[in-house]
């Protein structure tokens, strides 16, 4: 339950999409000309996987000519831990193109111990076609496109070839299908800057990256190799040998990411399931992420004030929605399958003969309580896959209830934050249900609505998750004061 909600090493599905369809659109006019097209050489690069100095994996990419186009491939491997439970992650993505970078083709898989995930499609320019999900019960997904697509891996060399000196930026609209709209990934040449590596010196360009405010660092070389990359939380890639990338990583205590991005806490909560107001002092360059979001959550300069919200009194019946609430609460996703007809037919028979909303909710949320194992996953949560295995963690049980709400008339939506749990503040996943007013609502604690020890910080799925890698490590509570019910 736990669960860290962004991985930064991590591929996924919707790292992938959200990544891989970019558009070719008109800058704005204060950015500068895109880079130009210009012909890749054929690369391949090997890459040591480290964290804080740590070598956790390794991965692999590669770029070949082909007559009508390229062809991208990345590989990856490492070992991490999810409170204790040792995790190795494998992936791989193939991805073919026209000479203009435009995408054709793709494939990719993840292998975790929860699930092998894989997604493969093709693109004509008018139409993104793919079929993803677990191994065996892979879904079809069709999107429309504006322009043909491209693949990242094609943006720093085009940069490179630019020629540009310190200061330049470059600002490329990004497709995301998960939501539906571009949102600009911009890259900022930062410096020349001479690097010392594992295997020697080397004379560089460092460029900044940032995307739904995830911020990323690149080392680029005379000829377009990428020697470093840094995310954050502390992860990199150094470039290495082949021999040197691919030796054992040092996994006989595996890094364990919930313990390494617990948020720091001055204090105690005595009894966090009965809290119904909870106030606390927030610290660090974190806490602007930190929504005032009334009147569950109230945030005054660095005082943060979570007030358990009452149930309203009022029963609106099922389907009564009203207008304003729009069409995404209710609506059907890549990952919120609420259209599926095993979703629909598990939600009708968990509400039984339920007429409200609320009297609805209820069911569905005891019933995701009882019916799926807590477990740590390393894995694309999909409501379809979940409900068919019946296990996962916080993400799990979120993307199930939402769909499963969603497939009866509720909206609902997913919520991203902390929560006290055993010792400290970890991060996690839970949802808002709309019965009569938008109220929070727990499936690992059987909770409607959640107690005031949930700290919200962003709206959404997977897509929108992403953009807690930049509160991770950055964030601290001093406990004022707590009140049960």
């Amino acid at each position: 339950m736990r669960r860290v909600l962004a991985l930064a090493v991590v591929a996924s599905w919707v790292v992938l999409i959200a990544t891989l369809v970019r558009k070719h659109a008109a800058p704005d006019p204060t950015a500068v000309t895109p880079p130009p097209l210009t012909d890749l050489a054929a690369r391949d690069e090997w890459f040591g996987l480290y964290k804080d100095g740590r070598k956790i994996g390794w991965a692999h990419r590669t770029v070949a000519r082909r007559d009508a186009g390229y062809v991208f491939t990345e590989e990856s491997r490492l070992t991490l831990a999810m409170l204790g439970t040792r995790q190795r992650l494998e992936s791989t993505l193939r991805a073919e193109t026209d000479p203009a970078f435009a995408l054709r083709a793709f494939g990719y898989t993840l292998v975790t111990p929860a699930a092998t995930f894989t997604a493969s499609g093709t693109s004509d320019d008018r139409t993104l076609r793919a079929r993803y999900g677990p191994q065996g019960r892979e879904a079809d997904l069709v999107l429309p496109l504006a322009e043909p697509i491209a693949l990242p891996s094609t943006l720093r060399p085009r940069i490179l070839a630019d020629r540009p000196e310190p200061g330049a930026r470059y600002r490329v609209p990004v497709f995301s299908p998960l939501t539906a709209r571009s949102e600009p990934l911009v890259v900022a040449v930062e410096a020349r800057e001479r690097l010392t590596t594992r295997t020697g010196v080397v004379e560089t360009l460092r460029l900044a990256e940032e995307h739904q405010s995830v911020k990323t660092r690149a080392w680029i070389d005379g000829d377009g190799n990428v020697v470093r990359e840094e995310a954050l939380l502390g992860f990199t890639l150094e470039r290495e040998p082949r021999e040197s990338a691919l030796a054992a990583a040092d996994d006989a205590a595996p890094l364990d990411l919930v313990a390494a991005s617990a948020i720091p806490l001055d204090g105690t909560i005595a009894e966090p399931r009965a809290a119904g107001r909870l106030t606390m002092r927030v610290r660090g360059a974190g806490a602007v992420a930190i929504p005032d979001d009334p009147p569950r959550q109230r945030l005054a300069a660095d005082l943060l004030t979570i007030t358990r919200e009452p149930l309203p009194a009022a029963r609106p019946p099922l389907g009564d929605v009203p207008a304003d609430l729009g069409r995404e609460a209710l609506a059907a996703g890549p990952f919120v399958e609420a259209d599926d007809p095993a979703i629909r037919a598990a939600a009708a028979a968990a509400i039984g003969d339920a007429t409200d909303a609320r009297t609805a909710a209820e069911r569905l949320l005891h019933w995701v309580h009882t019916a799926i194992e807590q477990t740590p996953s390393v894995t694309v949560p999909s409501a379809r896959e979940v409900l068919a295995s019946r296990r996962g963690d916080c993400n799990e049980h979120a993307v199930l209830l939402a769909a499963l709400a969603r497939a009866v008339g509720v909206p609902a939506r997913v919520v991203a934050g902390a929560v006290y749990a055993n010792d400290g503040f970890y991060y996690h996943a839970w949802n808002e249900l709309w019965v009569g007013a938008w109220v929070s609502a727990d499936a690992v604690f059987d909770q409607l609505p959640a107690d005031a020890t949930h700290v919200k910080l962003i709206d959404g799925g997977l897509e929108r998750q992403m953009a807690l890698m930049n509160v991770i490590g950055r964030l601290a509570f001093l406990v004022v004061e707590e009140t049960p019910e």
